[in-house]
């Protein structure tokens, strides 16, 4: 059943007696993209971005647990298609795609192209990120509900509800969607304001820079002449191409010194957290001089929670009840973001290494060192080395050895 199939054929497949479904608030369930208007601002596409660069490092797995035991399965149909989203993009490109477009819109779409085998089971071809500017909630006489998308090129798709895995963020307010009414007002405003703080900057500096001195004439002159003067001054500034300004001994003419200190680090500061605040990025992960803490921080406080939501909503469309009965299960793991300097990596290594955690991979990868050939055990007799090395030492010391 491919995405093209869908499109190409929705408006024949929609039901006749399709209503708008019930919702507890009394609205209408129906939701519009709001998120272009946002990303014009720089501060917020270099806070998205900051998110979306450690989403992409997210190596999401099928993990089937059975008996307290986890196994990663590599040969499913779901396997397949996570390491190689569809002929489109890479995983770190879907990834990135997809967080991006939560950022804006506050829920994502995403259709999991699949055919029906011989033996019944649902085999999985792609995974498709949709971009509609509609979508409407909608039910039949049946009681199942459908999305309902329309699409800027002007076709319009109805898909059944369990087809389509729907990432939300900020979802409590309206009963199916993500976000709530009031959508992106509070960040606007704050664009807003910082918006009209650097147009006034530039107004000042061009205004500043304009001005050079003071002329001064030494005499009274009625309004017409005075209104002369002027006139010619402007002239003389414009015309003279040496910067210096010739005068009678009538005038005086007093130098204005360029030095334009408009807003202080503190405001510009407080528009920055305010700003990137919104998506949960601190000033410090955006110019990235950022400590082993705050970097915890960022992902506990802004990663971590969408990472798991994301991976629940995969898995909640991708399984059958009887899959996820016997414990299949999407889980994204963040091993490869980043948290530690190299000589907290090389801490780790040393309690580790003795304690068991790691494996020979395992600690050449977070060195950076590519894996090697039997690596992927744990390394055997650390403990009796390190002992007998210190027993070694020992004699050393005792002139016994």
């Amino acid at each position: 059943m491919g995405l093209l199939d869908w499109l190409k054929g929705a408006k024949k497949r929609q039901p006749a007696s399709l209503q708008y479904a019930p919702t507890q608030n009394g609205f209408v369930p129906f939701y519009s993209e709001f998120g272009d208007n946002v990303y014009l601002s720089d501060i917020v596409v270099e806070s998205i971005r900051c998110k979306a660069n450690e989403m992409k490092k997210l190596k999401p797995r099928h993990i089937r647990t059975r008996n307290d035991q986890e196994s990663v399965i590599t040969d499913s149909s779901v396997a397949r298609v996570l390491r190689n989203p569809n002929p489109y993009m890479t995983t770190s490109d879907f990834l990135e795609k997809i967080t991006i477009l939560l950022e804006l819109n506050k829920n994502v779409f995403i259709y999991p192209e699949y055919y029906i085998s011989k033996g019944g089971e649902k085999i999985y071809t792609a995974l498709y990120p949709l971009m509609p500017i509609n979508v409407a909630i909608m039910v039949d006489k049946s009681d199942k509900y459908f999305y309902r998308m329309d699409f800027n090129n002007g076709t319009q798709a109805l898909f059944r509800e369990e087809e389509i895995i729907h990432w939300r963020k900020d979802y409590g307010i309206d009963q199916y969607f993500g976000g709530n009414q009031l959508g992106n007002r509070g960040l606007l405003k704050a664009l807003d304001r910082y918006d009209k703080l650097c147009q006034s900057i530039a107004k000042a500096i061009e205004v500043s820079c304009s001005i050079n001195g003071i002329m001064r004439v030494n005499s009274y002159l009625s309004d017409e002449n005075t209104k002369k003067d002027q006139e010619q001054f402007k002239e003389l500034l414009k015309n003279n191409e040496s910067g210096i300004l010739f005068t009678d001994l009538k005038s005086d003419y007093t130098h204005i010194p360029h030095d334009v200190k408009l807003v202080d680090a503190e405001t510009l500061k407080f528009f920055y957290e305010t700003i990137t605040r919104a998506n949960g990025v601190s000033v410090a992960i955006l110019n990235g001089d950022y400590s082993k803490e705050q970097k915890e921080a960022f992902y506990e406080h802004a990663l971590e929670g969408e990472i798991i939501s994301l991976g629940q909503a995969m898995t909640k469309k991708m399984f059958s009840e009887n899959e996820l009965a016997f414990g299949n299960e999407i889980v994204l793991y963040p091993n490869d973001i980043t948290f530690m300097s190299m000589s907290n990596k090389i801490e780790a290594l040393k309690n580790g290494l003795p304690a068991g955690i790691f494996t020979k991979n395992e600690a050449r990868e977070l060195l950076g060192y590519p894996p090697i050939e039997g690596g992927d055990v744990m390394p055997r007799g650390y403990n009796e080395i390190d002992n007998s090395q210190q027993k070694g030492v020992q004699n050393d010391k005792e002139g016994n050895g």
